[in-house]
């Protein structure tokens, strides 16, 4: 990715400012494809007093990377505005560790319950467009997606000697994010940043330490995608 950066802007900054592909942007309809990164975590907020669950002294949540995977189908509804369908799949881990006194003041014993999942996302997007600069523009991007979770244990039941924290298969997310879009001689690169905020309490209540301790679990992700348009 950095040499292709690199590329790019050496030939940017050239002097002979060949304006690639003049007539991209008047087509009604293009499609491409992503390959992104994702560093996935939650939005925790545990239940007021944590003093009604045994020894539970805090719960925290970590972060961990992932890769996506989709397509890109845009609609051109104005000079500076698009409306865009990208479903992608996402290979998302996540982490809740619950810190569990144990009668000792300088130990803590900490317990984590570790959460695999498979996205398939569904957003709906719009895109605002600077004017183009040469062979490069800046954007933004809103909007929402709906999240189905194929590897979900929402109705697994837990193992005899573990307790699994569940979470629901369906999530639904705001997004925005910013990118940059590079024209190429023959396809356009685009490098895009976003935040995803789930809007909805994701986790399957049931009646285990785990579960009952928290009162509501969100989705909170980082995405690093590649676009070729």
């Amino acid at each position: 990715t950095f040499l292709l950066l690199l590329v790019i802007s050496f030939d940017l900054l050239s002097q002979r400012r060949t304006y690639n592909m003049p007539h991209y942007d008047i087509k009604r309809f293009h499609f491409g494809y992503l390959i992104g990164y994702n560093y996935a975590n939650f939005a925790v907020k545990p239940q007021t007093n944590l003093n009604n669950y045994d020894s539970l002294m805090e719960i925290e949540t970590s972060g961990m990377s992932g890769f996506d995977i989709g397509i890109v189908v845009n609609l051109r509804v104005w000079e500076y505005l698009d409306f865009r369908f990208v479903p992608h799949i996402s290979l998302i881990d996540r982490k809740v560790d619950y810190a569990i006194g144990t009668g000792n003041i300088e130990q803590t014993d900490w317990v984590s319950k570790n959460i695999e999942s498979v996205y398939l996302n569904l957003p709906l997007v719009f895109k605002l467009k600077s004017s183009r600069m040469n062979n490069f523009r800046f954007y933004s991007i809103f909007g929402a997606q709906y999240g189905f979770d194929m590897a979900t244990r929402s109705k697994k039941r837990n193992p005899i000697n573990d307790v699994m924290l569940k979470l629901r298969a369906s999530d639904l997310q705001v997004i925005a994010g910013v990118g940059t879009d590079f024209y190429l001689e023959n396809f356009k690169l685009a490098l895009e940043f976003r935040m995803v905020y789930g809007v909805i309490n994701i986790l399957k209540m049931e009646d285990n330490f785990f579960a009952n301790s928290i009162d509501r679990l969100s989705t909170k992700t980082f995405q690093f995608s590649i676009l070729f348009e």
